[in-house]
């Protein structure tokens, strides 16, 4: 009879050490997800960001300034110079 409680509480600390391990991993791969969105945006809101400098006869602004930017100010450039191109062409 002992034995057999300490088999099942072996089994039990078993099952919970594997059920952290998956939640553990599934946490890590959504963080991954998360972050490879984000990195997109990022770059998506960069690129558009020298687009429009382009475009409007500015100097393009070097990568590395605009990695160093958040991406709230990377947003509000872009609709900065969105804005800028908009009125330029009225």
């Amino acid at each position: 009879m002992y034995d057999a409680r300490e088999k099942a509480s072996l089994d039990i600390q078993s099952n919970l050490i594997d059920a952290r391990q998956e939640g553990r991993q599934e946490g890590m791969e959504i963080g991954e997800q998360r972050g490879e969105q984000r990195g997109e945006q990022r770059g998506k809101l960069k690129a558009s960001i020298q687009i429009y400098e382009g475009l409007l006869g500015d100097s393009v602004t070097l990568e590395s300034i605009l990695s160093s930017r958040s991406t709230e100010e990377l947003g509000s450039m872009v609709a900065n110079l969105q804005k800028r191109l908009r009125d330029r062409t009225s």
